[in-house]
């Protein structure tokens, strides 16, 4: 197994070479700790910056590095979309593993933060977007924008699951299966955006990490789907959701 120090060494070289900073903040010399064990946090808030700090939080997860991988996330979760939800995500990962009480109330309170962080970061639509959006139109996004979308999205998806395993209460799957209509509304948008946005003028890796998110994120969505109950598949379908899997080939491959 090695040191913790070799452990930190070996991942730095992991990154450094696996990684491309593409314009971004180098990552070479901010990745884990320093002599004492200190984890070091990049404090970048540039998107690429943001969205590689989250592969490294997920590499110490994998890693069993649970606390050095959510004190990576937490750092900048109150600024930054992508740490907002990494930071969320450990906390919902954790509570369903432990199904304490605690646990749940506090990857609650987290999904809750962290769809805040994320909404600052979602595309605002005045009645004339909204006029253009239903014949067809749809204003041109920021990279930014693009990425929040697929952030909300996600943050939905736990904040609906964590719904219905906090509070098994009839109000509670009412507000948990409004949540999964919304999160489906907003993996089709992703799908939209995906398919029709104007990504020759972009930078490549922003166009790559939003396909594998929304190609992931649809995969999950139907999975968690095809796993709820049947009393709340007809919940769905009394509030107009029709219980429809979000249709994409090989989300998760």
């Amino acid at each position: 197994m090695g040191t913790r120090n070799e452990i930190y060494k070996r991942r730095q070289q992991y990154f450094s070479q696996s990684l491309p900073a593409n314009g971004t903040t180098p990552i070479e010399d901010e990745e884990f700790a320093d002599a004492n064990n200190e984890m070091i946090c990049n404090n970048s808030l540039n998107l690429l910056d943001t969205i590689n700090e989250t592969k490294i939080a997920l590499e110490l997860f994998l890693n069993n590095e649970f606390e050095l991988a959510e004190e990576r996330m937490a750092c900048l979760s109150d600024q930054s979309m992508y740490h907002a939800l990494g930071y969320s995500t450990i906390l919902f990962i954790k509570a369903m593993m432990t199904c304490d009480r605690s646990d749940m109330e506090k990857a609650m309170e987290s999904s809750n933060i962290s769809a805040k962080v994320i909404e600052k970061f979602r595309p605002k639509y005045t009645i004339a977007d909204s006029i253009y959006r239903f014949g067809g139109s749809h204003k041109p996004l920021t990279d930014s924008e693009i990425h929040a979308e697929l952030c909300y999205a996600e943050s939905l998806m736990f904040r609906a699951v964590l719904t219905f395993f906090y509070d098994e209460t009839f109000a509670s799957f009412v507000k948990g299966a409004f949540k999964i209509r919304s999160c489906y509304q907003s993996f089709k948008e992703c799908q939209r955006i995906l398919l029709t946005e104007n990504w020759s003028t972009r930078d490549p890796e922003i166009k790559s990490q939003f396909e594998a998110g929304v190609r992931m994120g649809i995969g999950a969505f139907n999975l968690m789907l095809s796993t709820l109950p049947s009393k709340i598949i007809k919940l769905l379908e009394i509030i107009g959701f029709n219980g429809n899997k979000v249709s994409e080939e090989k989300n998760l491959f």
